[in-house]
């Protein structure tokens, strides 16, 4: 071997050397956690179900079953988002007022989140007049979303939308008094809902469960992708079985 050769051989040798604890160090902290966060709280009414040898369980809330047809015309339902996370809304695409601040500072979580394959956005629209083809329009003109998937819009039967918002603890509604509001009224916040339909959510810093995210504020916006990436972490451990 020339001496060239065996110089560029020890220089491997050495970045091999070097690397090989820190290697070990990330490894070791993926598998035990050292480097980790409060596990986001559960939220919803507890079941409590008595086992055969007389043993309790309790049984987080799940959000129900749903059937929505998306942008796309396809229909999407609860069994099609379990293995995601998604960040579900409501809104309404000649909203007026509050739903462009939503969608604007939604899709800011959407960008810096896009990395994660596991992160979707689901966002119901309460007005009948948005279908298929006007929330594809909004999705690909008004938030520029043509190069992704992870965002889905969906419409329904009116009703059906209002009482998915009840069982998001969400408020979505007719109100003729609000013609400023284009005839509705809903809630600016989102909530977060995990790869078994758990709604899912961190403390403040008084201990208190925060439940839903206002996204019209930016504080809560930063802890919407601070707790979105807590929760891929908590998925990606769970999916490997630690």
């Amino acid at each position: 071997m020339s001496e060239r050769g065996k110089q560029y051989r020890k220089r491997a040798v050495l970045v091999i050397i070097l690397a090989l604890p820190v290697s070990i160090y990330l490894t070791a902290i993926l598998y035990s956690g050292e480097i980790n966060f409060n596990s986001l709280q559960t939220i919803g009414p507890v079941e409590i179900v008595e086992n055969e040898d007389g043993t309790f369980d309790t049984i987080p809330y799940h959000i129900p079953d749903f059937s929505f047809i998306t942008q796309y015309g396809d229909t999407v339902t609860r069994e099609d988002m379990k293995g995601k996370i998604y960040v579900a809304s409501f809104f309404f695409t000649s909203c007026p007022t509050v739903c462009p601040n939503m969608n604007f500072h939604l899709k800011q979580v959407h960008d810096r989140l896009i990395a994660f394959k596991n992160i979707y956005f689901l966002s119901h629209s309460i007005d009948p007049y948005d279908t298929p083809e006007v929330l594809r329009d909004y999705a690909k003109f008004d938030l520029q979303l043509q190069n992704s998937n992870k965002w889905i819009f969906v419409t329904g039967e009116q009703e059906e939308i209002f009482n998915m918002a009840d069982s998001y603890f969400l408020a979505a509604s007719e109100d003729s008094a609000r013609a400023d509001h284009g005839g509705y009224a809903h809630t600016e916040k989102v909530v977060i809902v995990d790869w078994e339909g758990r709604i899912r959510c961190r403390r403040d810093d008084d201990g208190n469960v925060i439940g839903a995210y206002d996204i019209s504020q930016a504080p809560d916006i930063s802890v919407l992708v601070d707790d979105l990436r807590v929760l891929a972490k908590e998925y990606t451990k769970v999916t490997m079985g630690i």
